[in-house]
């Protein structure tokens, strides 16, 4: 499945993106996921060999950016962070 992705990054997400040297997506083939609704990705960004995706929280309809790890050739969102910031603590 192909994902088109958003590219537009705010200034201070440039900055973290450069800082750690990712690379942003426009898009991503993805063959085999297990997103639900919420889970579909927004933008994407490569972090350090690690998928990076802003995703809707279902509960609450805000943005939060989530990791992506692939189980039994799968792909599934596995951790939730709402900022840059707290990802950067939690990798």
């Amino acid at each position: 499945m192909k994902f088109r992705l958003d590219t537009n990054y705010s200034e201070e997400e440039l900055q973290f993106l450069a800082k750690h040297n990712c690379t942003v997506l426009s898009e991503i083939n993805l063959s085999k996921t297990n997103f639900s609704e919420y889970e579909v990705p927004c933008r994407m960004f490569n972090y350090g060999g690690t998928y990076i995706a802003e995703i809707i929280d279902d509960e609450t309809g805000k943005l939060v950016w989530a990791v992506l790890s692939k189980w039994n050739g799968i792909y599934h969102v596995s951790t939730y962070y709402d900022c840059l910031e707290t990802l950067e603590q939690g990798l």
